[in-house]
């Protein structure tokens, strides 16, 4: 029972759209059962209207009715049923019916005809058209246009004249006539089949200037339809011959005049190829004559030269960018200087912590990056490279001759740049090295006495103007002989490095310390009062006390005490030799009371009031 129930169910829902349907519509009537005049007579320009301009009729499927003057006579575009062109004041449109049509039409007949809206191979017409003579007039006068104004929708269908150059003829069952206007824009005349012979082709050499009248059509096979434009020609009459083409002779002159240009033409073309490689060449001279001033001056530091050379490879025009990379200990390279014309290698930071394997190495990184190795130029070196002068491009590409010497050359200079300054740098540090061992002391490296003497012959007069500004701090290291005596000049010498190392940490950039000799020292400090000078010196004794010498003795850590005297600038004395000797008595006050102490000098009692 459920079973019978759902098939009737379905049975019903199948048939429910039929019902919904109800009677079947009215086939439309054909247009030759249609009787005209229940169609309202309109102007052309309101039936060929396509206002998005995608070529299908905005009334496309209408049944219209229009009136217009014929331009083509029957029998010519199609020998069977209709194709004919009509044109009234606004506008032209085709007719068309495949079918047997037994009325016979001229160029001049105005007619009646409707049918409805179509297009075909991109043209509108009026499909299945019907058609009734009604009487006759004069041709529409042609509208005059340019080849280019012709190249168009605006007047396909309308009877219109062009004026050009007859080109080659084409000739099948129809012929087509290429002409083109004075700035060579195309266009084909269309002549059909059934009038073909009619023409004589001879009349219309190439270069002829003529004109043209006919309807402006379109054919093209397939979409879209944006081409193809041309004007049918009928009669022969309607092509008139303006201006026939130039004798031989002429040709000949101007085949003799293009050959003088060309070989003119090809004497600048060597002209202008030799004076621009001189320009290169005298570019390139002029390329390596700034690289040699600018990488003669060896004091600015190696990624000055190397930036100098980079900047002057790309303001000379030789490469788009350029970046120096040198070789560190582990034979990694390193960029230290870089420049780029090339607003794209610009935007390219460049990372200057970045180090790399070899040249295989700098090429990845800077592929991965953007940017293109024009060249690698070794900076050669005495023994090894020193490492690499890269020429950057925003694209790959190859270097040109030019650009290879000059990049090998100025490789050869930066390199030369670099290996004097180095040379320099070294020089100028074993100077410094010499210089140190001459007003150092050896062992404690504290400045020496001929150092001293040098220091207080500048420092003194200086003091003097300022009124003061200057204090001696002397010190003795207690019972230094016992040290020698018991653990050995080894031992002893690690207790003046030791205190040495004391002096340098408590002075500051403005003090001088001195190891005048033996286990006796001196700081020139920068003091103008008492108060200031015996705190530094207390805090300079109290280091040196707390300060422990291990490995001297097995087992045990070594500690020695030092006695301090102190005399001030303009208390104790006005020149060297005064405040030395004030600051040695007051050091030796300072054993007498029992050493590991600090004392100031007895010479300001005499003077103190």
């Amino acid at each position: 029972m459920t079973s019978t129930r759902r098939s009737v169910f379905a049975l019903l829902l199948a048939l429910l759209p039929l019902l919904a349907m109800g009677a079947p519509h009215a086939p439309r009537p054909r247009i030759v059962d249609i009787d005209p005049n229940t169609l309202t007579l309109e102007p052309i320009s309101s039936v060929v209207v396509d206002v998005d301009n995608d070529t299908v009729p905005d009334r496309k499927g209408e049944r219209v009715r229009v009136r217009g003057t014929v331009l083509i006579a029957t029998g010519v575009l199609r020998q069977r049923g209709l194709q004919v062109y009509v044109q009234d004041d606004t506008g032209g449109l085709g007719l068309f019916n495949s079918r047997d049509f037994n009325v016979t039409l001229a160029p001049g007949d105005v007619v009646e005809a409707w049918g409805e809206v179509n297009q075909f191979k991109g043209a509108m017409q009026l499909q299945d058209a019907q058609v009734r003579r009604i009487g006759h007039a004069a041709l529409p006068k042609p509208l005059a246009l340019t080849v280019e104004e012709a190249d168009g929708w605006a007047h396909v269908g309308r009877r219109v004249r062009i004026e050009g150059f007859a080109g080659a003829v084409s000739l099948d069952k129809y012929a087509m006539l290429r002409i083109s206007d004075e700035d060579g824009v195309p266009m084909q005349l269309y002549i059909p089949a059934p009038v073909v012979d009619r023409f004589d082709w001879k009349r219309y050499p190439r270069g002829t200037r003529i004109t043209a009248t006919g309807v402006l059509s379109i054919y093209k096979a397939t979409w879209p339809f944006d081409g193809g434009f041309q004007v049918v020609v009928a009669d022969p009459d309607d092509i008139a011959i303006l201006e026939p083409p130039p004798p031989e002779w002429h040709r000949w002159l101007g085949w003799a005049l293009a050959g003088a240009l060309g070989v003119v033409a090809l004497a600048g073309l060597m002209l202008h190829v030799m004076h621009r490689r001189q320009r290169a060449r005298d570019r390139e001279l002029s390329t390596l004559s700034a690289l040699s001033a600018a990488l003669a001056d060896t004091d600015v530091g190696e990624a000055q030269l190397a930036r100098n050379a980079c900047e002057i490879l790309t303001a000379y025009d030789i490469v788009d960018g350029a970046s120096v990379h040198v070789f560190d200990d582990a034979q990694r390279l390193h960029r230290i200087a870089d420049a780029a014309a090339d607003a794209r290698l610009r935007e390219v930071a460049p990372d200057h912590d970045a180090s790399d394997e070899g040249a295989d190495g700098l090429r990845s990184r800077l592929a991965a990056r953007g940017v293109h190795v024009l060249a690698l130029s070794p900076l050669p070196g005495a023994n090894a490279p020193l490492g690499m002068l890269a020429a950057l491009s925003p694209r790959a590409r190859k270097p040109s001759q030019r650009q290879e010497r000059t990049l090998l050359s100025a490789a050869k200079l930066l390199a030369m740049a670099v290996e004097n300054h180095r040379i320099r740098e070294r020089a100028k540090e074993e100077a410094r090295e010499l210089q140190k061992l001459v007003i150092t002391d050896e062992l404690t490296r504290l400045y020496n006495r001929r150092f001293l003497d040098e220091y207080l012959r500048v420092q003194m007069p200086l003091a003097e103007r300022r009124g003061g500004g200057l204090a001696f701090v002397a010190l003795d290291i207690d019972h230094f002989k016992r040290v020698n005596d018991t653990y050995g000049h080894e031992a002893g010498d690690k207790v003046l490095a030791g205190i040495a190392g004391q002096l340098r940490q408590a002075s500051r950039s403005s003090d001088l310390p001195v190891r005048l000799g033996g286990e006796e020292f001196l700081v020139v400090i920068a003091e103008h009062d008492i108060d200031g000078a015996m705190v530094f010196a207390e805090r300079l004794r109290a280091a040196i006390a707390e300060q422990a010498f291990d490995g001297i003795v097995a087992g045990e850590s070594l500690r020695v005490t030092v006695s301090i005297g102190v005399a001030v600038y303009g208390l104790h004395g006005c020149d060297a030799a005064t405040l030395m000797r004030a600051s040695d008595e007051a050091m030796y006050a300072s054993k007498r009371a029992g050493r590991d102490r600090v004392s100031l000098s007895t010479a300001l009692a005499a003077i103190a009031p």
